[in-house]
């Protein structure tokens, strides 16, 4: 009972980014209501995406939508999308932003004793990572496109057969 109890004293760690959106499912269907051609920057900002109240929105300017956009060595725009084409043609009145979510949670799991003398450790790690960017020519959305991991499920394990003397030659200031 006591090693149980102990192993609840073992670290968590929570990497959460501030969003109106719970899961990535919410995010998703968010930012499926955007309509290129039809949605405007308010419609925008009742859908939560508005870089200047919300964080982990970031704007994109025109050049930065070249480098994203347009491969080194293609046609330039021929190939692109219409909505990017006649935006970048716009030049200033072009602009974007992306939504950058990611909320991954890190519990530590195991034997207390090995793992708080260093000796194993494993860590579960897991949360979803989204990313949306819609295009704005002038005050409409011309393009929007987005990816991301809906369900990520990593295991992270490390053994150290020496424990808490593992690495300490590396770091041990004292000279020999």
């Amino acid at each position: 009972m006591v090693l149980a109890a102990c192993a609840q004293m073992l670290p968590r760690q929570e990497l959460s980014m501030p969003t109106p959106w719970g899961s990535f499912d919410e995010a998703l269907q968010s930012f499926e209501r955007i309509v290129p051609g039809r949605t405007s920057i308010a419609d925008l900002k009742a859908l939560g995406i508005d870089p200047y109240t919300r964080p982990n929105i970031t704007i994109l300017n025109y050049a930065d939508l070249v480098r994203r956009f347009v491969p080194p060595g293609s046609d330039g725009l021929k190939a692109l999308d219409p909505g990017v084409r006649d935006c970048l043609e716009a030049l200033q009145d072009c602009r974007a932003y992306e939504v950058a979510l990611k909320d991954l949670r890190r519990v530590r799991s195991g034997d207390f004793l090995k793992d708080f003398l260093n000796f194993h450790r494993v860590t579960t790690i897991s949360g979803f990572q989204f990313t949306g960017t819609v295009v704005i020519k002038g005050e409409t959305v011309v393009h929007k496109v987005w990816s991301g991991q809906p369900a990520i499920h990593e295991i992270e394990e490390s053994r150290n057969p020496l424990g808490p003397f593992q690495g300490w030659g590396e770091s041990n200031p004292i000279k020999f």
